[in-house]
This record gives C-alpha cells, structure tokens and sequence, in this order.
C-alpha cells in the first residue's frame, strides 16, 4: 500500500482547501466518474455533535478535499453538492418532500453518467460517546462495492487510526441511494460525533486531509486492481 504515504504527503502539499480546483495531465486517466456526495445540507444538517459540530459542514468540506486531491491525481469527478445548501430545495414544499427531492436528486445525477463509481461522505453519532472509528457501509446491487468498501476501510485504518478495527459492512435496505443505485456505491462514515475526541478530530482542516488522502488512495487502490 504505497498509495497511503503518497498521497498524504500530496494532500499537504496541494493543501486541498475551500473549492479551489487543481488541474494537472494525469499519467492515466480513468473513463470512469468518481460521484464524491457530501451528505445532507441546507435544511438537512444531520447529527450534531456534542460540541455543536454540524455534520452537514464537515461532509463538506472533506468532499471537498477529496474531490481536489482525486483530481490532482487524473481522477474524473463530480460532486453532488458544492455548497452548504440542499439539491433541488424548494421552501414551499414540506419537510419530507424536499428530502425526497434532495435524495432523488443525487440518485439522477449518479444515473446520467455513464460509468460511475459512488461515494457518499458522512459522518456518525450513537448514544454512547465510547464508539469511534471511521466504517465503510456499501450497496449489495454491484459486486464492485464490497471491494471497493474494503480497500477505503483499510485505507482509513492504515492511514488515519490503526487503532480501529471497524471492518467494512453492507448497508441497510432502508439507505435510499444503496438500494437504489447499480453502480459501486458506499457510504464512508468518516467518524462519531458523539466520542468527544473524534468530534476535535473531525473538526480540524489537518484531520480531514488525512481523510481525504485515504479515501482517494482506497479509490485508486480499487480503480488498479481490477
């Protein structure tokens, strides 16, 4: 797993920050489209840490920098949302239905590409604050997405708590997008907001490179091996 130092040294040298775009020739380029989704926005913030930490943001801004350092290494992508705001949010409509929308619409923009690989960022919180540890949940449709769950768990592992030994999961029936979508499609659940101190963690700009260098160097780790 060369992939993990490289592309940490990389994410600090890129720096990765805000919706700054890099550009540069990749060695090879893939014809596939990586769909990095940041969870939830706008009137959808998901959990809230204990600290006042927003999910919503956090998704975000590590959407963010993975989108930057896959690019920087050839990868095509496309984000779902570029901005703290909700996908297709009208304020006429109640709750649910523009949750609805919302969902529906990140499943459109997954169909219309013609070869895409789904990765959806979010982060987690449970009752007891002791849980911590990044998990990978992944979609049953596609044989790809076990594989692909599999090689960002050991990533995150390997490159941001080797004291984790959370393994990689299939998703619940009841996740919209994993029952929906035929394409690799996971669900990286970057940490707990409920442990204190992986709520400091997920709130610093240093940590979330970290996150972003495993889950690209995961993604290239898939993208290579078949």
């Amino acid at each position: 797993m060369g992939y993990i130092a490289l592309l940490c040294a990389a994410a600090v040298a890129v720096g990765c920050g805000g919706s700054r775009a890099v550009q540069v020739i990749a060695q090879k380029a893939s014809a596939r489209t990586l769909v990095i989704d940041a969870g939830h926005g706008g009137f959808d913030g998901g959990a809230i840490g204990s600290g006042g930490t927003a999910e919503q943001e956090i998704n975000l801004r590590i959407a963010q920098r993975v989108q930057v350092l896959a690019a920087f290494f050839g990868v095509r992508t496309q984000m779902t949302r570029m901005d703290d705001g909700a996908l297709s949010y009208d304020p006429s409509r109640p709750v649910r239905e523009n949750k609805i929308a919302d969902i529906r619409a990140r499943e459109r923009m997954v169909e219309e590409l013609a070869d895409p690989v789904f990765v959806s960022i979010h982060l987690n919180k449970f009752s007891d604050p002791q849980y911590h540890g990044a998990q990978v949940f992944y979609s049953p449709n596609h044989a790809g997405s076990r594989a692909l769950a599999e090689m960002l768990q050991d990533c995150l592992i390997r490159g941001c708590d080797p004291q984790n030994h959370r393994q990689a999961r299939q998703a619940e029936r009841t996740i919209y997008l994993m029952r929906q979508l035929t394409c690799p499609a996971v669900i990286v659940e970057c940490g707990f907001l409920s442990n204190p101190a992986e709520e400091a963690l997920l709130r610093d700009p240093a940590y979330h490179k970290k996150l972003a260098a495993a889950i690209v160097s995961g993604y290239l780790w898939y993208e290579n091996s078949g």
